[in-house]
């Protein structure tokens, strides 16, 4: 009987966090020192002040990630809306991605004149298209 084995998963992580009531455990892959615990009263009054305005900073900031102008604005309300109504967890619907797949299907079912004005473009931008 022959024994087959799974190659061992590839993490890209470099650490793993568990954010708790009172502060943040972290433990670095491939680190000496195991979890350590940063408990959020430990900091002086004056870091905690800092921390809550830069948290939020992130957290609103986050949601405007991969997108402009009105998207952009209408994420960052839906989070701070969520926090105003004490969830933590409310996030703002990922932002379409495109597949090079798509565009190259939508550029062969266009016209030959369309295929001329797109082509030059769709090639800058280092798409490959078929002949």
């Amino acid at each position: 009987m022959t024994e087959t084995t799974e190659a061992p998963k590839v993490s890209r992580r470099k650490l793993t966090k568990e954010v708790y009531a009172n502060g943040v455990k972290l433990t670095v892959l491939g680190g000496e020192k195991g979890e350590m615990d940063f408990p959020f009263d430990a900091y002086p009054v004056e870091i905690q002040s800092a921390l809550g305005p830069f948290g939020q900073g992130h957290k609103l900031g986050d949601a405007a990630a991969g997108r402009s102008g009105v998207d952009a604005e209408q994420a960052i309300i839906k989070v701070h809306e969520g926090m105003m109504a004490n969830d933590w967890t409310t996030r703002a619907p990922a932002v379409p991605k495109v597949k090079v797949t798509d565009i190259v299907a939508n550029y062969m079912n266009m016209s030959e004149k369309e295929k001329k004005v797109a082509g030059p473009l769709l090639a800058a931008l280092g798409i490959t298209l078929p002949e």
